[in-house]
Order: C-alpha cells, then structure tokens, then sequence
C-alpha cells in the first residue's frame, strides 16, 4: 500500500508547474535559431549548416519547490558495437583547466581513441570550458552517439513557500558555447 502511494505521489506534478513555460523562455534566448514547438516540453532547433537539436523540458520535485531544467540533446549519427555512456567533466579546483572523460557505461578498451580525441581536441576544450553546464553526457548506441547537455541557465526554479518563481536564462554568449561544442560533437563523434 506505502509503494502504491509513493508511486502516485512521484507520478503527480508538483504544484505550481506550468509544462512549457520555461521552454518558452528558452525558445526566446535562442530567439536567431529557427524553433518549433513539438510538445508541451519539447522543442526542435534548426541553427543550419546540418546542425539540428532538441531541447527537453524536465521538472524535478523538491519539498515545497520544484526546478525545471532544460536539457539540450543533439543526435549523431554512427554506430558502436555495443551501448555506452561518458560523462565529461571540467577539470581544474579553482579554475577549468580541462575536460575529463569518465565512462560510465560500454567498454573502456573500445572507447579509447574516442576519449583521447574529445580529452585532447582544441576547438572542443575552447567551446566547453566556459559552457555553464550541469551535467554533459554522450549516449552510445548502434544508431549513434545522443549527446546530452543540462545547462545551469535555461532552468526556472519554482518556490511555494515563500511563494516564488525565478527563471535563470540561458545568456547570449552560453548560447554561443553550446551552438559550437554541439558543431565540434557532430565532427567528433560523426567520425
């Protein structure tokens, strides 16, 4: 009986969630790309030249608040042999130094030539070190790569008690990081 409540309780939207309001905010940052609306939370982006990408509104509960955080998802195609998942992380104590490749998922041995070129491509450390992101992964699988970026702005964080709703926008400038290390993914991971 606790599970099937538990259940119901984590199925429910929190209070105060209005599903596409935050995408819209983004959609408005990304105001010079082409944007059509597929869903209440889901958005496709066309910034030409072959690149094409998604924006995925996602709500996470908290006691008496929520956040809402877009994450932004480009599909590459190419095949691997079996799944696996990377993580990038910057690196650095104080100041990002770097990115670092942390397999999560798939085999290490196969996926070495891959992890030396993103760890050691210039236009990519260029890119993503002063990109602002909350978690950046790459989805392998045989269709291809699923690159995955939640980023700290183009998030909404949504208070009931105080009552407050706060949206932190995605800057022209982090735009600009994203747009290139989504065109430096697609030559990485295409080849």
């Amino acid at each position: 009986m606790l599970t099937r409540l538990a259940e119901r309780l984590r199925a429910r939207q929190p209070g105060g969630y209005r599903p596409g309001l935050t995408l819209e905010r983004v959609r408005h940052n990304l105001a010079p790309l082409e944007c059509q609306v597929e869903s209440a939370t889901l958005l496709h982006c066309n910034a030409g030249s072959g690149l094409a990408f998604d924006v995925r509104e996602r709500v996470e509960p908290m006691f008496l608040a929520h956040t809402v955080l877009c994450e932004f998802e480009l599909a590459v195609p190419g095949g691997l042999t079996g799944p696996a998942r990377l993580e990038l992380q910057h690196t650095g104590a104080f100041k990002r130094e770097g990115i670092r490749c942390v397999v999560k998922q798939g085999d290490r041995a196969e996926l070495a030539t891959l992890i030396r070129r993103i760890e050691q491509d210039a236009s990519l450390r260029a890119a993503i070190l002063p990109l602002d992101f909350r978690r950046c992964e790459l989805i392998g699988s045989e269709q291809g790569w699923l690159v995955r970026i939640e980023h700290f702005g183009a998030s909404e964080v949504v208070n009931r008690l105080p009552p407050m709703r706060r949206y932190i926008r995605l800057t022209p400038a982090q735009r600009q990081c994203l747009l290139a290390s989504f065109i430096v993914f697609m030559r990485l991971l295409g080849a």
